[in-house]
């Protein structure tokens, strides 16, 4: 499991509305570095799973979506119901309305039962979802050697030289769920009540304030090259099941099965998973190259490489 698909830290800062907009991440020798922004309502979908992602992320976002039950719906609106009434309630102090923000903070407790209704066990309720997409055109050759003057650097203690260049270094889909902590959450709603009772406003908004500023963010990473691997792998599958290929089908296939092996080099290389991940890997695509050889058709050739390229989907995301 790639360590940042369970990373889990507190963020300092109020999330106006319920929606966290992710920023991107700049890297020299990025090819492409794009950031999109989507509803909160598909993130409960995100949350405890993992993401299968059969092509981009495009595809993996619409499985979220295609996949979201109608409890989890309810789940997510809940979620961002309570954190839309405690902002309200935080105006409402500021304009000394006891009455208006003890009504918000009743309607998120509301929310919040629901929620919990929905799911007893849940300890983080995701209120909304941003995405980060890093690629780079560099070649394996090419990262060998900025991975070497990386390590060289960091032998000096050269830190801060090294990290640009490692930070190069990534083809990946980051998703970015943020989370409200049930655990404490509600607590602190419920310690702001008395004290607006008591009108002790200020002391109430600074409660309430702390709450919101102690959103859970979790990062998923899907690593590119075995995404594009898998693809490229499916679409020569095809091919070799056409007893009738034509020469510029036979092209294409060798063409995909080379392709393929290099998204799978890539990936080893930026390291996402062991050299051991990858050598069956590479010896079924020679055996598949060899008994396509001359038009040779079949159905089962890929069987075992669909096999493993589940077990380092599992292993990695």
């Amino acid at each position: 499991m790639l360590k940042r698909n369970k990373t889990i830290f507190a963020v300092p800062a109020i999330v106006a509305a319920g929606l966290m907009l992710s920023q991107p991440v700049w890297a020299d020798s990025a090819k492409k570095i794009a950031v999109k922004k989507d509803a909160p309502e598909i993130a409960a979908t995100i949350v405890g799973k993992k993401i299968i992602a059969e092509s981009e992320l495009s595809n993996a976002l619409n499985y979220a979506k295609t996949q979201m039950s109608a409890a989890q719906k309810r789940a997510i609106q809940g979620a961002v119901g309570a954190l839309r009434a405690t902002e309200s309630a935080i105006v409402a102090l500021d304009k000394k309305d006891k009455a208006k923000a003890m009504s918000h903070l009743e309607k998120a407790l509301g929310k919040l039962d629901v929620v919990l209704s929905l799911d007893p066990d849940l300890k983080l309720a995701p209120i909304s979802i941003g995405s980060t997409v890093i690629d780079t055109d560099l070649n394996v050759k090419t990262i060998n050697k900025i991975k070497m003057q990386a390590m060289a650097l960091m032998k000096e203690g050269r830190l801060q030289d090294a990290r640009p260049l490692v930070a190069s270094l990534a083809s990946e889909i980051v998703i970015r769920v943020s989370e409200i902590p049930l655990g404490t959450y509600p607590a602190a709603i419920k310690k702001a009540v008395p004290l607006i009772e008591k009108d002790k406003l200020k002391e109430a908004k600074t409660v309430l304030i702390t709450a919101l500023s102690l959103l859970v963010v979790e990062d998923r990473v899907v690593p590119l090259p075995v995404v594009r691997a898998e693809a490229l792998l499916a679409e020569a599958e095809l091919l070799t099941e056409n007893a009738k290929r034509t020469k510029s089908q036979e092209a294409d296939l060798k063409t995909m099965l080379t392709k393929a092996r290099k998204q799978l080099e890539l990936a080893e290389v930026l390291g996402y998973g062991q050299a051991s991940d990858f050598t069956s890997l590479y010896k079924q695509i020679a055996e598949i190259s060899k008994k396509t050889a001359g038009g040779k058709s079949s159905s089962g050739f890929f069987n075992a490489i669909k096999k493993d390229l589940i077990s380092l989907r599992k292993k990695l995301f």
